[in-house]
C-alpha cells in the first residue's frame, strides 16, 4: 500500500452553527386547520417570508463563524 496522504495543515471542525426563526404558531393553530388534537410540541418555529433554505444556511454559517472567532 501506498503513503498516507498528510494535509500541510491541521484540518477539522473548530465551530459550528445554527439558525432557527423568529416567528412561532401555536400547536392549537395548526390542530384547528388540519382538524386534529394533540400535538406532542407547543410551538413550531416559521420561517418569515423573505427567509428560505438558503438564506437560513448562510445565518447559522454566519453564527458557526461566530463561534469559532474566524
Amino acid at each position: 500500500m501506498g503513503k498516507l496522504l498528510r494535509p500541510i495543515k491541521d484540518v477539522g471542525i473548530v465551530g459550528y452553527g445554527a439558525y432557527v426563526p423568529m416567528f412561532r404558531i401555536k400547536s392549537a393553530e395548526i390542530g384547528r386547520v388540519w382538524g386534529v388534537n394533540g400535538f406532542p410540541i407547543e410551538e413550531k418555529a416559521v420561517n418569515n417570508l423573505d427567509e428560505d433554505a438558503l438564506t437560513i444556511g448562510i445565518e447559522a454559517a454566519r453564527n458557526a463563524l461566530k463561534r469559532a472567532k474566524i
